[in-house]
C-alpha cells in the first residue's frame, strides 16, 4: 500500500520555470490527503515557489525544496543541510573566472541571492517560478551563514558549459545535478533529494516499499530507484526513464495526474 508520493515539478508537472499547473491537481491531491496518503513536493525549488504553484492546499503538503537540502512541513524546519563556505565560493569563483557566458546564485533555506537583477537568470527566477531573491554586489563578499546550494546558470547549455571544468573540479566535494538545459545545481556532498525523502520517511514511520516517486531529470534517479513505485514522464531522459519502475505520459497532457488518480 502507497502512504507517501513525492514529485518533482519542473519538467514533470508542469513547463520548467511556470507557476500553471491544471487546477484539477488540487482536487486530487486534496483527496489523496484525506485518505491519508502524505504528499511531498519534491524539486529545487525555494519553499515559496512550491507553496505558490499549490496555494490552494500549500497548508496540507510535506516539502523538499532547493534539490533536497530543506525539508519542511508547512509550519517548520525538520533538516537543513548547509553548503561549506569554501565549496560554494571556490564554484562562484570559478564561473566567474573562467564562465564567462554562465550566471550563478546561492541559496539560503528562504532567499536567493545574485549579482545582476537585471539578467534573463534574476528576472526568470523572480518573476516566473516567483522566487525570493536579492541582488547583491557580489556574492563571495556577501557570504550568508546558510548556504544551502550553488547553481550555475545558462540559458540553452549548462551541462555542456559546466562539462569541460566545472564539474570535475567538483564532482568530489558537492553532489552535482544538471537540471533541464538551463542549470547545473550543487548540493552539499551527500545529500539529495532522495535523503531528503528518506529523512521523511523516518520522520512518519513509512518504509520505501510504502512510497512512490516521479520525476524527469538526473536528479530524480535515486529517488526512483528506491522508491517501492516510481514514474518518470515520457519527456525524461533516457537514463531517467531507465531508472523508473514505470512510465508516463508526458507533463503537457498530466500524466502525473492521470497516475495519481489511480490511488484515489
Amino acid at each position: 500500500m502507497i502512504k507517501l508520493i513525492a514529485t518533482d515539478i519542473d519538467g514533470t508537472v508542469v513547463k520548467d520555470g511556470t507557476l500553471q499547473i491544471d487546477p484539477e491537481y488540487m482536487t486530487v491531491v486534496d483527496k489523496l490527503i484525506r485518505k491519508g496518503i502524505h504528499i511531498v513536493v519534491c524539486s529545487g525549488r525555494q519553499f515559496v515557489s512550491e507553496q505558490k504553484l499549490f496555494a490552494p492546499i500549500r497548508d496540507e503538503l510535506l516539502y523538499i525544496t532547493d534539490g533536497g537540502t530543506v525539508v519542511r512541513t508547512p509550519k517548520e524546519i525538520l533538516q537543513v543541510s548547509i553548503m561549506p563556505e569554501d565549496v560554494w565560493k571556490g564554484m562562484c569563483k570559478m564561473v566567474h573566472e573562467d564562465l564567462p557566458d554562465c550566471e550563478c546564485y546561492i541559496s539560503t533555506p528562504d532567499m536567493g541571492y545574485a549579482e545582476n537583477e537585471n539578467s534573463r537568470m534574476f528576472r526568470w527566477l523572480r518573476d516566473s517560478y516567483g522566487y525570493n531573491i536579492c541582488a547583491v554586489k557580489d556574492l563571495i563578499n556577501h557570504s550568508p551563514a546558510d548556504v544551502i546550494k550553488f547553481t550555475v546558470y545558462h540559458p540553452s547549455a549548462c551541462e555542456e558549459k559546466c562539462t569541460p571544468l566545472f564539474i570535475p573540479a567538483w564532482k568530489d566535494k558537492s553532489l552535482l545535478a544538471p537540471s533541464g538545459r538551463e542549470w547545473v545545481d550543487c548540493n552539499p556532498l551527500g545529500v539529495s533529494k532522495w535523503t531528503a525523502l528518506s529523512h521523511l520517511q523516518e520522520y512518519l514511520g513509512i518504509l520505501p516499499e510504502e512510497t512512490c516517486t516521479f520525476g524527469d531529470n538526473l536528479n530524480d534517479i535515486e529517488m526512483l530507484e528506491n522508491a517501492g513505485l516510481s514514474f518518470a514522464v515520457s519527456n525524461s531522459r533516457e537514463e531517467v526513464r531507465t531508472a523508473a519502475k514505470e512510465l508516463c505520459p508526458p507533463y503537457w497532457e498530466n500524466g502525473v495526474l492521470q497516475m495519481l488518480k489511480r490511488f484515489l
